[in-house]
């Protein structure tokens, strides 16, 4: 039988907690699906050869189901952004399904199973096809993090996030941020990535325009994923914590905006919104932040905010 699922993940040498998406992985009830591993930032074929025994050691199961690529083979541009690398495959993928996913995830054995058996309970009664994103949790706990939003505040720029009413099932989103998004290939290859967007809003306007052009985004509570991320600073969740950082949190932010809103939100955001982030952004880099570090960042803040808006 071909496989029916294709799933893809971007990740880089020595990521710390990798090993939980390959158990996962490896004990799945659904069988039916291959694996890219897309590991950028290699630097020698021997690196590369030595990350594939490594990874190997995890995958008891479907070893022969996984396709390890890295930028040192002709397969994809080294050193590009995650949209660059997730759209080379979504446009080469022949599967009916695809399943992104981040490469420091955990879940069940049945979450493929119940991912497919959620799709066709729901495609049933909607009649229509949609795109599929599970209730993310923090690591191995009962504290969910709100990651999908139900419409973007213009006023703000701010993602308002979706909450679930008590006992509901599903629910219907216009936007998520990363960890794993199941859909139909064609729907994505229809869409795919913005490659010149980055660092939080790639998935944010990634999925956006999926809500536009009239395919539902449906979060369910039934599906879960524990994110198994690295512990975080403050500056880390603000996605400030170096002049690089900054800088494409808040080029892409305005990217994000001049491409997404309509000209009379655009004038009332110039006019009396934009400054609002940079300006608590700034305030956490100023509290938070290495003493030589400080101006550094707020700088990389406020100059490309302005780039931004020319970009």
């Amino acid at each position: 039988m071909t496989n029916k699922l294709t799933v893809v993940i971007p990740t880089r040498p020595n990521i710390q907690n990798i090993h939980w998406i390959f158990w996962s992985l490896d004990v799945q009830t659904f069988q039916n699906f291959n694996v890219i591993l897309m590991i950028d930032k290699v630097l020698t074929k021997e690196e590369f050869e030595d990350l594939k025994i490594q990874s190997l050691k995890w995958l008891k199961n479907i070893s022969n189901k996984i396709h390890f690529v890295s930028n040192i083979n002709t397969d994809f541009i080294p050193q590009q952004w995650v949209s660059y690398v997730r759209n080379y495959w979504i446009k080469l993928a022949d599967t009916e399904f695809l399943n992104l996913f981040d490469d420091d995830e955990l879940f069940d054995s049945d979450y493929l199973q119940k991912t497919f058996d959620i799709r066709h309970e729901h495609k049933n009664h909607i009649q229509k096809d949609f795109v599929l994103t599970p209730t993310l949790m923090f690591r191995k706990t009962w504290n969910i993090q709100s990651l999908w939003f139900d419409y973007y505040n213009f006023r703000t720029s701010r993602p308002h996030a979706f909450q679930f009413k008590k006992d509901q099932k599903i629910g219907q989103i216009q936007m998520y941020s990363g960890n794993s998004l199941f859909g139909p290939t064609k729907i994505f290859q229809e869409i795919l990535f913005d490659e010149k967007l980055d660092f939080v809003y790639e998935d944010l306007e990634f999925t956006y325009r999926i809500h536009k052009a009239w395919y539902p985004i449906f979060v369910s509570s039934e599906l879960l994923l524990y994110h198994m991320e690295r512990d975080k600073n403050i500056l880390e969740h603000a996605w400030v914590w170096s002049t690089y950082a900054a800088y494409r949190k808040a080029k892409h932010r305005m990217i994000f905006i001049k491409k997404n809103w309509t000209k009379s939100e655009k004038i009332n955001f110039y006019l009396l919104w934009f400054r609002a982030q940079p300006l608590w952004l700034s305030l956490k880099v100023l509290l938070y932040a290495r003493r030589d570090e400080k101006f550094k960042i707020i700088w990389s803040i406020i100059k490309w905010t302005l780039d931004g808006m020319k970009a």
